[in-house]
């Protein structure tokens, strides 16, 4: 829109050879800040939607047409008194709209439009909280359609708190929150991935995606910062917000840097994938993970980093290259293990993503024992001490315990301390003695024995 020398509002269609048309609603006043108030949304067909104030300073909806036919309309319960009535917001490419509307107590409800049909009206379960002189955000408000009729918006309920939703086009309403204290849902694209903004415990917005199956992934713009509070006590102040997300998943949105300067940005989604070198593997054999971070505009930057994580443990970090980031390791546990690579979004043109998880399937490794005497051949009462040495087939420090044998008689239980047990004896008799080792084994290791002669005079 644009408001002329008396301060009046006129919308305008700039095409896309860049000729501007401006057009006026009729019914629309022409007194200050009358008019045309809000062209907000335009769709592939070139049709707008928005809103009006007409000379009463009641909104109004309206839809202009490709050929410059506008109709005008007003949801069922919208109040008529001062700032009161109909303010559409959104079009998708069937014609349908989204929006909102005052009631006579102005208090938000939302309404749908369809191409054909009477207009919808629905209000988010939970959603209340008291009416505000010009509508200031209570109740539920759409902000959003997409090409199936999805509508993405956020309400408040009776707390005040507010909450993120999506209806779906049978009507069912599913409420979300991002972390925070409060959700606003703003944009949907065809595939049902929306984003929006939530507010931390300072009222600090950041930006989230929604993904269909109800992921949600948080983002801040490198360079973001804390501002000046917006809308006084009990205002905000920006971060990041997100607000539209195309169909492949691109956002846009704004925000402030330290200087409390506003800044736009584009976010492009990426994919990571994780594949593992040697799958399966065994305990302390060298495997290296390899996530590749993807996107429909080429690989982040060199230097950013791919955290590896098997749960909530961070297993290590490793730096993009070519998309490509790598963690050698030889320590995960024998069993199976849940990895996940973690792409966190270093830069302001990417966004994060976590991969699929792989199972690293890790066996047990075999261990080999030595054994040594300390005096052999030694005579009747003369101590001898028995040494045992358990090695791993790959790496690793193997624990556990070792039992020494006298023939079938145990001599002695020792814990491995850096891999050796000793027992110390002087009862053996005179003769031959066979002395095994028998390393138990571990979550990590098999057992293994050996067996030496002991001569005794």
């Amino acid at each position: 829109m644009y408001s002329d020398a008396s301060n009046s509002y006129h919308g305008f269609l700039r095409a896309s050879n860049g000729t501007i048309t401006p057009f006026d609603i009729p019914g629309a006043g022409t007194g200050k800040h009358q008019g045309v108030q809000a062209p907000l949304s335009i769709n592939t067909n070139g049709e707008i939607t928005g809103a009006y104030k007409d000379a009463s300073d009641v909104y109004h909806g309206f839809i202009r047409l490709a050929d410059g036919t506008i109709n005008s309309f007003d949801a069922p319960g919208a109040g008529t008194s001062i700032y009161q009535g109909t303010k559409p917001i959104s079009i998708n490419a069937a014609g349908a709209v989204t929006g909102g509307y005052l009631d006579a107590s102005y208090l938000y409800h939302g309404f749908m439009r369809p191409s054909t049909g009477p207009i919808l009206t629905f209000d988010a379960p939970g959603a209340g909280g008291t009416g505000s002189y010009k509508g200031l955000g209570n109740g539920t408000e759409p902000l959003s359609i997409n090409t199936l009729g999805v509508v993405a918006g956020n309400y408040t309920d009776a707390s005040g708190a507010r909450h993120g939703f999506v209806r779906a086009v049978s009507g069912a309403i599913k409420e979300f929150n991002a972390p925070g204290t409060g959700t606003a849902g703003i944009g949907i694209n065809a595939a049902g991935a929306s984003a929006g903004a939530y507010g931390d415990a300072t009222t600090l917005l950041h930006g989230f995606v929604r993904a269909p199956n109800g992921t949600i992934t948080t983002f801040d713009i490198p360079g973001a910062a804390a501002g000046l509070l917006i809308g006084g006590t009990g205002g905000f102040s920006i971060n990041t917000a997100g607000f539209s997300i195309n169909t492949a998943g691109q956002v846009t949105g704004t925000y402030s840097d330290a200087s409390d300067v506003f800044h736009g940005f584009v976010l492009t989604p990426t994919t990571t994938t994780l594949s593992s070198s040697l799958n399966p593997s065994i305990y302390g054999q060298v495997v290296t993970l390899t996530a590749v971070v993807t996107s429909i505009a080429g690989a982040p930057a060199n230097g950013e980093t791919v955290t590896f994580m098997e749960g909530t443990k961070a297993l290590g970090t490793g730096t993009l290259s070519g998309g490509s980031a790598s963690l050698t390791i030889s320590t995960l546990k024998a069993g199976t293990n849940v990895i996940k690579a973690v792409y966190g979004s270093g830069d302001s043109n990417f966004l994060g993503s976590t991969s699929k998880s792989v199972s690293q399937v890790v066996s047990k490794a075999t261990t080999k024992t030595a054994l040594a005497s300390s005096l052999n051949p030694s005579n009747v009462g003369q101590a001898v001490t028995f040494t045992a040495r358990v090695a791993p087939q790959f790496s690793g420090t193997v624990t556990g315990t070792v039992t020494f044998y006298d023939g079938t008689t145990a001599l002695k239980t020792v814990a491995l301390s850096g891999g050796v047990a000793k027992c110390a004896t002087s009862s053996l008799t005179k003769g031959g003695h066979t002395i095994t080792a028998t390393y138990s084994g571990s979550t990590s290791f098999d057992g293994s024995s050996t067996s030496l002669t002991q001569t005794v005079n």
